[in-house]
């Protein structure tokens, strides 16, 4: 142990030793204050006129107004050392320390910005913090250093772990395309089939309808005469009820001699009551059951719709004809009735109409239920196909269904697909080290809040005391700079209270393990996490920077 701590102290002395080093030999370059060793040969005067140019080019005045506290160049680089120029930048030199750039406004400003103090006059007398800083720094990054080094091995597993991942998925994107080549012939040949199969089931469903519509139009028509023979006899009722009392009576047939059945030139009492059944008088019902059946074929006779059976064959007449006969031809030879018996006869047909319709109604048990009244729902009656044409529709169904199944397979494939391109496309680093970190999520409490981050997925808020979650953002890109995978960014989060969209940035630094350090939120709606990760750690890179700072002091 004792070993090791002296290991470690070396770099510390030989990094203060070069510091010191190093600015030894840059104090000795002669130059204007304020002015870098990088920069020194621009800050030369020109041989023979002792001039110097301004760094932009624009002028050129004499070497000694350079520092003079008077701006005499448009991009301020005549004036390193004072604060004459607002456009002017100051070299802190901080030998043992680390050598920065400030703004030349905080030159002679009273406050000590270089840690050397060179930025003030001797009377501020700033003191010179340097070698402390120094060594303290030196300390930091052998402590990043070590802290790299024990990261980088974890990130060497999240590596290799990630390298495998992509390494399964593109296997299986492969595995998908090959499995999508053949589902597609195999679709190919499944609507072939389902075509044929459908052209076949269409073909007996259209004779299975033809069938149907003509037995419905027999139907129609059959359950239609009742309907017409009934509207005739109203009308006829009407016409022979000249006393207008509701009754059709004996007397009132009498004078129609289309019912003269022995054709003698009267219509007898005998032969009245003949139409009436052997009653004195019928009412409109009654006519209409009784009645009109018998007087009906006398007067069709009499218009010359109805012949009487002839001893030769006589050819039918079509029954479509029959059907095409107006009813309006149909009457006996009395006088067509006025307006008001017909008026009268509309209404008597209406109230027989509405007690037919009362009579159904109370034949029925009234509808009392107990609980929810449900909707009524028509039930709907599979058409009752004969064998084969189900047969051919189960064929039918069957290609439908198969032509289902392979189209299912072909958008779950897809779906598998984007979402393998998506994981490949989100970025995982330059060696897949982020890869491990998709699908987990982290979780970081302060006093009020849980917030989760999900790489890759979305970064969240809720508080303590329960309620819905809030999102912050969802993923959208790395962002960092100059490192690009220093930093994420979670945008289109949940809107704020007339205000934008919540957003989140996450700040990445090397860890030993994932986890969010702290979380802020600086600006309203925008939160910045920090997070911990050993895909963050490079020692390699580290020890780079590292001697890139060291070729800079």
């Amino acid at each position: 142990m004792q070993g090791s701590g002296v290991s470690q102290m070396v770099p510390v002395a030989l990094l203060v030793a070069l510091l010191n080093l190093a600015t030894g030999v840059a104090s000795e370059v002669p130059r204007p204050l304020g002015v870098s060793l990088a920069k020194a040969s621009l800050y030369q005067p020109r041989a023979g006129d002792n001039s110097w140019t301004c760094l932009d080019g624009s002028r050129t005045i004499p070497f000694s107004q350079v520092n003079d506290d008077y701006c005499d160049c448009a991009d301020g680089s005549d004036e390193p050392g004072t604060s004459a120029c607002p456009k002017g930048q100051f070299h802190c030199l901080n030998k043992g320390h680390q050598s920065v750039n400030i703004p030349s406004s905080q030159v002679q400003d009273g406050i000590c910005d270089c840690c050397d103090g060179s930025d003030e006059s001797q009377e501020v007398r700033c003191p010179n913090t340097c070698l402390e800083l120094g060594a303290a720094a030196a300390a930091q990054r052998r402590n990043e250093a070590e802290l790299h080094k024990r990261g980088a091995e974890r990130r060497l597993e999240m590596i290799t772990r990630g390298k495998q991942l992509r390494a399964e998925r593109e296997a299986r994107r492969l595995e998908l395309d090959q499995r999508r080549k053949e589902q597609e012939l195999l679709r190919a040949e499944k609507e072939q089939l389902k075509k044929n199969a459908e052209a076949l089931e269409s073909e007996a469903i259209e004779i299975y309808k033809e069938q149907q519509r003509e037995v419905g139009a027999e139907t129609a028509q059959a359950e239609q005469e009742p309907q017409q023979m009934r509207q005739e006899a109203s009308l006829s009722f009407v016409r022979y009820d000249t006393n207008k009392d509701g009754f059709v009576e004996v007397t009132e047939l009498m004078v129609d001699m289309n019912l003269d059945r022995d054709r003698n030139g009267v219509v007898t009492v005998e032969e009245a009551k003949y139409f009436l059944d052997e009653r004195e008088r019928v009412d409109l019902d009654a006519f209409v059951t009784l009645a009109w059946p018998r007087i009906k074929p006398l007067a069709m006779l009499a218009e010359g719709l109805f012949q009487p059976p002839q001893p030769e064959e006589v050819v039918p007449q079509p029954e479509t004809e029959q059907a095409e006969v107006s009813t309006e031809a149909i009457h006996p030879t009395p006088p067509k009735p006025t307006q008001e018996q017909a008026e009268l006869a509309g209404e008597e047909e209406i109230e027989a109409d509405e007690e037919g319709e009362e009579d159904q109604y109370d034949d029925e048990e009234p509808d009392v239920g107990v609980g929810e009244a449900s909707p009524d729902v028509e039930d709907v009656t599979p058409p009752n196909y004969d064998p084969e044409t189900q047969r051919l529709i189960q064929l039918a169904n069957e290609a439908r269904n198969a032509l289902e199944e392979v189209e299912r397979s072909l958008r779950e494939i897809d779906q598998e697909v984007r979402e393998i391109d998506d994981q490949n496309n989100k970025g995982y680093g330059q060696t897949e080290e982020w890869a491990v970190h998709d699908g987990q999520c982290y979780n970081f409490e302060d006093r009020e809040y849980v917030y989760t981050l999900c790489p890759f997925d979305r970064a969240s808020q809720k508080s303590r005391s329960g309620g819905p979650e809030t999102t912050l953002g969802r993923w959208d890109k790395w962002i960092g700079e100059p490192k690009k995978y220093s930093q994420q960014k979670y945008a289109n989060g949940a809107a704020c209270w007339n205000g934008p969209n919540r957003s989140a940035i996450i700040n990445i630094s090397c860890g030993l393990e994932p986890k969010i350090t702290a979380v802020s939120e600086p600006n309203r709606c925008e939160y910045y996490f920090e997070f911990e990760t050993p895909a963050a750690c490079d020692s390699e890179a580290f020890q780079a920077e590292s001697e890139k700072l060291h070729d800079e002091l």
